[in-house]
């Protein structure tokens, strides 16, 4: 019998390694699973995951999931979006997100990330917003 509680942190705590691999110290986990937050009414704590990129103006909050299918197949339910969505709109606009992992899968594709579209637009007007500070300062640099 399988321990989903025990299966769920041991996610947490790679998806961390994981994520960190590239851009060290960026995500965290967020203390007792976001359930602390949702029990005492505390918003920060909410969700499972924090990534805090220094190049992004908003913050990655996302929900791990593991499992739910098998290694060859995830099941995502609509419910998990709308809870991560909300739990991000009420922490100063954080960007929504799923971290996920195909449970058993030994193949080169075990973990994704999933946003939904509005999620997706919000990190793409963040990459946006850089890219236009960006070409105006070169503007200004060389004077064109």
């Amino acid at each position: 019998m399988v321990d989903s509680k025990r299966k769920g942190a041991n996610w947490e705590r790679d998806a961390i390694k994981i994520l960190n691999q590239k851009y060290p110290n960026t995500w965290k986990k967020i203390p007792g699973s976001g359930s602390l937050g949702t029990i005492m009414h505390w918003d920060n704590l909410r969700g499972d995951l924090i990534g805090n990129y220094y190049f992004l103006p908003k913050r990655i909050r996302g929900e791990a999931k593991t499992g739910y299918g098998g290694a060859t197949q995830l099941t995502v339910k609509r419910d998990w979006l709308s809870k991560i969505r909300e739990e991000a709109e009420t922490n100063l606009g954080d960007i929504p997100c799923l971290i996920c992992k195909f449970s058993g899968s030994r193949t080169d594709v075990r973990y994704f990330i999933a946003f939904d579209f509005n999620a997706w637009y919000d990190l793409l007007d963040c990459i946006e917003e850089l890219y236009l500070e960006n070409v105006d300062l070169l503007e200004k640099l060389h004077g064109t």
